[in-house]
This record gives C-alpha cells, sequence and structure tokens, in this order.
C-alpha cells in the first residue's frame, strides 16, 4: 500500500512539473507613445490574379544596418495577430521586443477592403483610435506576441523588431496569405554559395527602388515549411569573389612559374659546377 502510494505522488510530481513546464507565462506591452508614421512604407500590395483582389499580407523590410526590420501588415476583416520575433531561435528575451508600433486601421464593418481605402490610410497623419491589447506569451520556450483587437478592423499594422545583426534573416511563417521579404538596396539572394532563401520563394522581383523583392504564398507552401529563411549579401560580391580567385591563381601561378625558373636556374649552376669538376679531374690526371 505504501508502494503505491509513493508511486501516485512521484506521478503527480511528475505532472506539476510538466504542466509548470508549459504554462504560459503571459505579460502585457506597453506602448508609451505611436509610432512614426513616416518611417513606413505602406505599400498596397494585391493578388496578381485577375480580380486584383487584397488579402492578409506581411511584408518584411530588411534595413541596411542589419539590427532592426521593419513589418507592414495588410489586414482583411482581422482581429488577432501572432507575431514571432526574430530572436525566438536564438533564446532572446527582450524586455521591448516590439517599437515604433503604428496601426492605420478602421472597423471591418465600416472599411472597405479595397485600393482606395488602402491609399486613403496611407495617407493619414495620424495613428487610427483603435482599443488593442499587446501581450507577450511564452509558451515551451517559444515567445510570441498576441495583437488583439476589441473588433475586427481592415487596414494597416506596422513595428518593427530588432534582427540579429548579421545578412541572414529567420522568422516562423506568419498567418497571412502572401508573405514578402524585401532586400535593402544593393543586396540579393540566391547564390548558392553566398547564400539563398529557404524554402524557395515562389517569385523574385525587383520593385521601383529596385530592391529584390521574395514572394511566399501560404496556400502553396508545405504544412512542414513554417521557418522562412532568407541569406543575402552585396550585389558586388561574387563579382570580388571571382576577382579575388583570380587574383590568388594568379598569384599561385607567379610563383609557381618562378620555382621553376628558380629550379631550372640551380640547374644549370650545378652542370656548370659539375663540368668544372671534371675539367679539375681531367687537368690532375694529366699531371
Amino acid at each position: 500500500m505504501k508502494m503505491r502510494t509513493k508511486i501516485v505522488f512521484m506521478l503527480l510530481a511528475l505532472m506539476v512539473v510538466l504542466v509548470s513546464g508549459c504554462m504560459e507565462q503571459k505579460k502585457e506591452i506597453v506602448i508609451d507613445k505611436p509610432g512614426n508614421i513616416s518611417s513606413y512604407e505602406f505599400e498596397i500590395f494585391q493578388n496578381e490574379s485577375s480580380n486584383q483582389t487584397l488579402a492578409n499580407t506581411t511584408t518584411y523590410y530588411l534595413l541596411e544596418n542589419d539590427t532592426k526590420v521593419q513589418v507592414v501588415y495588410i489586414l482583411v476583416n482581422t482581429s488577432k495577430l501572432e507575431i514571432y520575433p526574430p530572436d525566438i531561435l536564438s533564446g532572446s528575451s527582450e524586455e521591448n521586443p516590439i517599437q515604433n508600433f503604428v496601426q492605420l486601421v478602421g472597423p471591418a464593418n465600416e472599411t472597405a477592403a479595397n485600393t482606395k481605402t488602402f491609399e486613403e490610410l496611407s495617407s493619414r497623419n495620424e495613428t487610427s483610435a483603435i482599443n488593442y491589447t499587446l501581450t507577450q506569451e511564452v509558451t515551451q520556450g517559444m515567445k510570441v506576441i498576441n495583437l488583439e483587437f476589441k473588433e475586427p478592423v481592415t487596414g494597416f499594422i506596422a513595428y518593427t523588431l530588432d534582427n540579429s545583426g548579421e545578412q541572414s534573416f529567420t522568422f516562423v511563417k506568419p498567418d497571412s496569405e502572401f508573405i514578402r521579404v524585401v532586400l535593402p538596396e544593393g543586396y540579393v539572394t540566391g547564390n548558392r554559395v553566398f547564400g539563398i532563401a529557404r524554402p524557395e520563394p515562389l517569385s523574385v522581383t525587383y520593385d521601383e527602388k529596385e530592391r529584390q523583392t521574395l514572394l511566399w504564398i501560404s496556400s502553396k507552401m508545405g504544412d512542414r515549411e513554417e521557418t522562412i529563411q532568407v541569406k543575402y549579401y552585396t550585389q558586388s560580391a561574387p563579382l570580388l569573389f571571382s576577382a579575388a580567385i583570380i587574383a590568388l591563381l594568379c598569384g599561385v601561378g607567379f610563383v609557381l612559374l618562378h620555382y621553376v625558373k628558380s629550379k631550372r636556374e640551380l640547374e644549370a649552376v650545378r652542370g656548370i659546377l659539375d663540368l668544372e669538376k671534371e675539367y679539375e679531374k681531367k687537368q690532375q690526371k694529366k699531371k
């Protein structure tokens, strides 16, 4: 009987440990002041189909300094967003993971999801006065930020996240139909030596600023493709690398030529010395 009691207590203790490990650590994120609207690009991205419909879209603008990434959402009749900061994959725990928060939205039942509406929203000088809550949860070591509105909204949401500071960006696939990554000016991806995007994007285009833009469509991605990684590099990197390789090969060739030439000269000198020795031997025999 005592043994059974011990086993029951051990099982209960194990369950407490497991449950406490799985419990969500939840805290509220407070935004002290509205973000700077002018610091973002509110591009109206449309489906390339014939009806040119607007759909939930997430665009990541990678900045040249590599330490920040700007995220702009197109929301259509949405009441909740789950935001996964890039640092969740490295285990970082920033106190204020979301910065420069901007909302340009209206109630979904009063806001038509068309180009004209979004153009009007993108031209506003003040953020929308719609109540929202931002909370951060940590579940099994993974951090997620929940943005919730009291009612569904349509419009733009923008914010800034910290990045790794390297020419690599990894993020969990957001709950959007269209996912876009805009690289900094002068940077590209796609070379297997210098860096590629995984999974492979559906399309790679250039915008009016000649920035390379990658596009994924959630409905066309596999169930296992939950994480997207983009490694990028300066556009001149392959050319400079090729020039460095050519210079190195030329240097190696020069060293080899110099070695062959020196070897021949040494062999010639040795031949002369051998002839002199033979001549001296012959002269000694004559004596």
